[in-house]
């Protein structure tokens, strides 16, 4: 290969990257977009907290049923045509927002959340391992946890568009209630439509940009069936254990974000949900900016040792939230989310391990399937909350970083050859 080729080949792989790591931001974006709009919707839609948590059952449970499909289209017509697949999905479910908001109905929003999801799922998919594969082997990681770290300045977006949307937030029965929630039903339609349109034209862009393929990605023809191959990598110790953690830290995490706004209002004298969710936008910050930071350092020390330690401070946060100390509590859950901001693409990464050709592809599937835990976590965290109050519900999550700590610690070691 000559200089010439190999520098336009750097050329293709840079706007490769660039473009793949706007669609990180995309469907980080949309993610927390839909954690924030879980008080307001209780709120203007008049329906119980527990029911507005079917926004996360609905949009992270097409992660369940959409992760195998996208990694079968990429398997066989490419990322490219994987990641065009989820563009369109995209625009087809922010756009069925609009006559979900016009019509008030809550249950073609959630048809709608989960269709956008749809489109974040297959994205997801297929992004994670392009991204992770495009370019040095011995630089993957750092890669994975860049690119996710442009999710996190996603999280950080939606938060800050939906507060300026809400402004103070009138109850039923409120003088003005009426048109407070028309005016919420509109700027919700408004941000799905931008949304839609941004992403039509990444569509198109996709259309006429030719990616470049990552290097030995070719598929091994094989005759052995899709469920023996997952037989045979839940056998691994290490790849198992990351699927659990994997599952219960996804939804910890979209669980903690979603009951946040209901939490800090309770918990902070004065506080509106407007506010709140503002405030939301600064967890989402303080997520990205985790990071941001902690990406380099994986350089020098190992991702395991700091996803233990990073989990374990986490825990003590979250039992400081459970205790209800006002202000104090409210402060030590925006903090968790320093911390927690690199668990899921760490675990992701340290349950592949080892992993290799068509076993990583069907552990990424799986792995992606394991976001199914931010539909099913959420809700349970909400009904603990209607049942008995909410900060229960988030003081018990820190049983569930102690395991992923013990993960980073210990199980993500087991069954590794030395």
């Amino acid at each position: 290969m000559t200089n010439n080729d190999k520098n336009k080949s750097s050329s293709k792989a840079q706007i490769a990257i660039v473009l793949v790591t706007f669609l990180f931001f995309a469907w980080g974006l949309t993610m927390n977009l839909v954690n924030a709009l879980n008080t307001p919707m209780s709120n203007y839609m008049e329906i119980s907290p527990t029911k507005a948590s079917l926004l996360q059952m609905a949009y992270f449970g097409a992660y369940f049923f959409l992760a195998i499909p996208a990694s079968i289209v990429a398997k066989k017509r490419g990322y490219k045509v994987g990641m065009m697949m989820g563009l369109a999905l995209f625009v087809i479910g922010s756009l069925l927002t609009i006559p979900a908001t016009s019509n008030m109905n809550y249950g073609l929003f959630l048809l709608a959340m989960f269709i956008t999801a749809s489109g974040a799922a297959t994205l997801e998919t297929n992004c994670n391992p392009y991204i992770t594969k495009l370019g040095d082997p011995s630089k993957e990681a750092f890669r994975l946890n860049l690119a996710q770290s442009f999710n996190g300045v996603g999280n950080i977006v939606g938060p800050f568009i939906l507060g300026a949307v809400i402004g103070k937030t009138l109850n039923p029965g409120d003088p003005g209630f009426e048109a407070a929630r028309s005016g919420f039903l509109d700027g919700t339609k408004v941000i799905y439509i931008g949304i839609a349109v941004a992403l039509a034209i990444v569509l198109a862009i996709f259309f006429f940009v030719k990616l470049p393929t990552p290097q030995g990605d070719e598929e091994v023809a094989s005759s052995e069936s899709n469920s023996a191959a997952v037989k045979r990598i839940f056998k691994i110790p290490h790849f198992t254990l990351g699927v659990i953690a994997a599952f219960v830290f996804i939804g910890l995490q979209v669980g903690g974000m979603a009951l946040f706004s209901s939490y800090s209002i309770k918990h902070w004298e004065g506080m509106t949900a407007g506010t709140a969710t503002s405030y939301l936008g600064i967890v989402s910050l303080l997520f990205t900016i985790g990071r941001f930071v902690t990406t380099p350092i994986m350089n020098k020390y190992k991702p395991n040792s700091i996803l233990g330690v990073y989990m374990a401070i986490t825990a003590v946060l979250m039992v400081v939230v459970g205790l209800g100390l006002g202000k104090l509590s409210v402060i030590a859950l925006m903090i968790a989310y320093l911390f927690i901001s690199i668990g899921f693409p760490t675990i992701y990464s340290l349950a592949l391990f080892g992993l290799k050709g068509n076993d990583a592809k069907t552990g990424a599937s799986i792995l992606t399937m394991s976001i199914v835990g931010a539909a099913i976590i959420p809700v349970i965290l909400s009904a603990i909350g209607d049942r008995f109050n909410i900060q229960l519900a988030l003081g018990i999550t820190a049983i569930g970083f102690i395991y992923c700590a013990w993960y980073g610690f210990v199980g993500s070691k087991k069954g590794i050859k030395a």
